[in-house]
């Protein structure tokens, strides 16, 4: 029976219910490779994401299918240390990490899956090391890269700084049995950190793409929110999809969405997600007066999202991972920088329009040209879907990732 522990902090188990995240957690038993999954997220009961557990207390195994169990770490691990975070959160951490070693002694699983070189990729390798079990690490972008274009760390309220978020990288991926990577930038950062070339493997993120979003526009099914739906045929509305944070440049759709403004284009700014730079969005459309056209929708389901994007005009793609894909999926023209794995996916004329990191200006130039043409958008909007399908086929994805616990196996 092949057994896995998958170490995770993209989503909680809340998230994944509230948003139907449920193609995440399905793609992890890559079309029944794997037996058994041990879903775990380190701090699942943060109080700042999740309500429906209590952030304090022992860590909890929750069964979600007779083959599947989901770890849900606490924020901390004693109610009456809440007044003293940072040691509650420590031990709330070693009991967390107690528990997995536990599960994979207990449950004899041989291969632990972490989804970061970083937070979990630190906890991966201590539970690793304390059960002999194979480390797998996911690299999902160019860390370095990130730093530069940010100004901030990755993860600035655990690391504090670039330079310790560096130390732990090295130490995770010079030690990991097999780095994943969605695209070459990623496997040339991983390899700057010591992983070894021939433990890097380029498997793409075709598989944990939400089986709706393949859908065509056409065949896709309606809004059900008529207050929306009405909105969103108000105007043309360029879309971002992802977290509103430095380290994903968002605050460069709001420069476009300003430099179109002064040339009297009656274009809105659609942020879909969430994140620490949602106040200071709201601030600028209020100061520039553009308060009725950036429309913060938030964090919403993927059948949501899936409805939604057929009536958006252009996505803007400062960087973007997941999300890319899924705007592409939908056949909308795209405007994105040349940056980390998106030149792969879009070919200005061919699949959207690559314009230079950090130039906002030839990004609002790119948006102009979608706005000003409608066969142009529809042209390269159908590029786009064509090329996602032929770089992110699942079926291939879910192989090359099989083949590769394969040869962990072998080794063993």
């Amino acid at each position: 029976m092949k057994k896995l522990l998958y170490i995770d902090s993209s989503y909680t188990l809340s998230q994944i219910r509230d948003r139907s995240l449920d193609q995440v957690l399905a793609s992890r038993f890559l079309d029944g490779y794997f037996d058994q999954i041990w879903s775990a997220h380190p701090v699942d009961s943060h109080p700042s994401l999740t309500q429906d557990i209590a952030p304090s207390g022992k860590p909890i195994e929750e069964r979600l299918s007779p083959s599947h169990v989901f770890v849900r770490g606490r924020y901390g691990r004693y109610t009456w240390l809440v007044r003293v975070a940072p040691l509650n959160v420590l031990i709330g951490l070693i009991s967390f990490v107690s528990t997995l070693v536990g599960i994979v002694r207990r449950e004899q699983i041989s291969v632990i899956r972490v989804g970061d070189p970083l937070f979990c990729g630190l906890i991966g390798l201590i539970v690793s090391k304390l059960t002999g079990a194979k480390l797998v690490v996911r690299v999902n972008g160019d860390h370095d890269l990130g730093r530069a274009n940010s100004g901030a760390p990755i993860n600035p309220k655990l690391f504090r700084s670039g330079k310790v978020e560096d130390k732990v990288e090295r130490l995770v991926l010079k030690r990991a049995d097999l780095v994943f990577v969605p695209s070459p930038p990623c496997g040339e950062f991983a390899e700057r950190k010591g992983t070894k070339p021939d433990l890097i493997v380029t498997i793409r993120n075709g598989n944990i793409i939400d089986p709706r979003h393949l859908i065509p526009q056409a065949d896709r099914d309606p809004l059900d929110d008529p207050e929306m739906e009405a909105r969103l045929k108000e105007r043309p509305w360029m879309v971002h999809i992802g977290r509103m944070s430095k380290i994903k440049i968002a605050e460069d759709c709001y420069k476009v969405l300003k430099e179109l403004a002064a040339q009297d284009d009656d274009v809105g700014l659609l942020m879909i997600g969430d994140g620490p730079m949602r106040d200071d969005f709201l601030n600028w459309a209020a100061a520039d007066g553009l308060s009725d056209r950036v429309w913060l929708m938030g964090n919403i389901d993927q059948g949501t999202l899936a409805r939604v994007l057929p009536y958006c005009t252009l996505v803007l793609s400062p960087a973007t991972g997941r999300s890319l894909a899924e705007a592409a999926f939908a056949a909308l023209p795209i405007v994105a920088y040349d940056l980390e794995w998106q030149p792969e996916m879009i070919q200005t004329d061919v699949t959207g329009i690559l314009v230079p990191v950090r130039d906002a200006t030839e990004m609002a130039q790119g948006a102009e040209r979608f706005l000003a043409d409608p066969k142009l958008r529809k042209r390269l909007g159908e590029g786009a879907r064509e090329r996602a399908f032929d770089l992110l086929d699942p079926t291939k994805q879910i192989q090359r990732e099989i083949d590769a616990y394969a040869s962990l196996e072998a080794l063993s």
